[in-house]
């Protein structure tokens, strides 16, 4: 246990693998259809202290079972908070996670717009080697019609790509990107950004923002598919257009992985969210949407009630009995609990989109079978490079035993900075072993739609 820091056990987090740490409620950005609405960094409770992130990090890090953990510091803007800050924070992070002889590897990112990258927190991002995200929706004058400051991102995704720590891009679809999705498939593919498409949803400040129809969804997710078939980029087609890829290929999904995108979600047992008051959320998501609040970090005791509060966020209605008899279902990602649990029209739209892409894929098995190959290919090559010692993957560092510069050093490991493929990043995020229940009795959970 951290010197300095009580706890007792209160809920079970041993089968965590990421931590959604929400360390400020404040953005220096006001983005359209941002799912939060920022408060002044002023404002009482608007950034983490360092004794509830230290609370937090001792609980979740300390009570994990799994060799690995991603540790993602995420908000508002994390940027706002000062580089001291992180350095103890991260510091402390790698403490308790010596502290966990079940720990393995702990990796640290951090979701920002970038906008307030300086030179000292890049040193800071290459010392920890911190695996950045953030978002731009394709060119600059398209993704600020919703967004802010895209040129300024875009250069620093490049800054960022010639230090050797490449970002992850999340690129929204909406009613803007939708009209224009050649153009941004193209900028893309041409920029060599490692990109995730998600439609956007009708949330926090985005409560106005124009839902895609079905149609629209699945149309943009074959452009994709056509266009990285087309360049052999399958970069663009982001973690989880390759698992929907797998699945099908393969023809085989286990139905009770506890993961985003899952008939029954893994929030709340393989990931977790804090927000900076140490609120505990099954994910990052569930704080946004202000459902299922476990408990805090600050006040142990709260956390007893966590199994009844995720029998809850978990249940099914009637409306999922369709998922049963449906042959999609072993493509489909099951939307988000926390933002479609409450708007039946959201799961409407993803429902047909995905029936549509099942068709689609379907039709062509050419087509499947060349992006498979070539994405195995690719990451057996990257794999390969990188246990002869010539490439290092920015994502998943390994945090083991010493610190984590010094010991990679000591080891012959290259270092943080030296340029890596942005294809080890991709199939490390596509993740296709997924986490499977321990038999725990963390809570009954709906029958799985095997």
């Amino acid at each position: 246990m951290q010197q300095g820091v009580q706890r007792k056990p209160a809920a079970d987090f041993r089968q965590i693998r990421m931590v959604i740490a929400k360390v400020t409620s404040s953005c220096n950005l006001r983005c359209s259809y941002c799912c939060a609405d920022a408060i002044p960094v002023s404002q009482p409770g608007a950034t983490m202290t360092m004794e509830t992130h230290k609370r937090a990090a001792t609980l979740l890090i300390g009570d994990t079972e799994s060799p690995e953990l991603q540790w993602i510091f995420h908000g508002g803007e994390p940027m706002l908070l000062p580089i001291p800050w992180y350095e103890e924070a991260i510091e402390f992070c790698i403490s308790a996670g010596e502290a966990n002889p079940r720990l393995k590897r702990l990796a640290i990112g951090m979701q920002s717009n970038l906008t307030r990258l300086t030179p000292e927190f890049l040193q800071l991002v290459k010392k920890y080697r911190i695996q950045i995200g953030t978002s731009l929706d394709g060119p600059p004058r398209l993704s600020d019609v919703h967004r802010q400051a895209g040129k300024r991102v875009e250069e620093t995704i490049e800054l960022l790509m010639r230090e050797g720590a490449p970002p992850g891009v999340i690129a929204q679809i909406n009613k803007n990107t939708i009209a224009h999705m050649d153009e941004v498939v193209d900028y893309f593919d041409q920029k060599g950004f490692a990109v995730m498409f998600n439609a956007t949803c009708p949330t926090g400040r985005g409560m106005n923002v124009d839902n895609l129809t079905g149609d629209e969804l699945y149309n943009a997710k074959r452009q994709l598919l056509e266009r990285a078939d087309q360049s052999g980029n399958v970069r663009l087609l982001g973690p989880d257009l390759i698992r929907q890829l797998f699945y099908f290929f393969t023809g085989q999904r286990d139905m009770t992985e506890r993961n985003c995108h899952t008939y029954n979600c893994g929030a709340g047992v393989s990931l977790i969210g804090v927000d900076p008051n140490g609120d505990v959320w099954p994910c990052g998501r569930s704080s946004d949407a202000d459902l299922g609040k476990l408990g805090n970090v600050n006040d142990p005791g709260s956390l007893s009630q966590c199994p009844s509060i995720l029998r809850t966020f978990h249940e099914k209605d009637l409306w999922y009995l369709r998922c049963f008899g449906c042959q999609a279902k072993l493509i489909c990602l099951f939307g988000c609990t926390a933002f479609d649990k409450n708007s039946i029209p959201t799961r409407e739209i993803e429902c047909h989109a995905t029936q549509l892409l099942h068709q689609y894929l379907w039709c062509h098995p050419d087509l499947v079978q060349r992006l498979v190959m070539r994405f195995q290919a690719a990451t057996e090559k990257m794999a390969s490079e990188a246990r002869e010692g010539k490439l290092t993957p920015p994502f998943l560092p390994m945090h083991t035993g010493n610190h984590p510069c010094s010991g990679m050093a000591r080891a012959g490991v290259p270092a943080p900075g030296q340029p890596a493929a942005a294809m080890i990043e991709l199939s490390a995020q596509v993740g296709l072993n997924l986490v499977q229940p321990d038999g725990t009795d963390l809570a009954p959970i709906p029958q799985t739609i095997e």
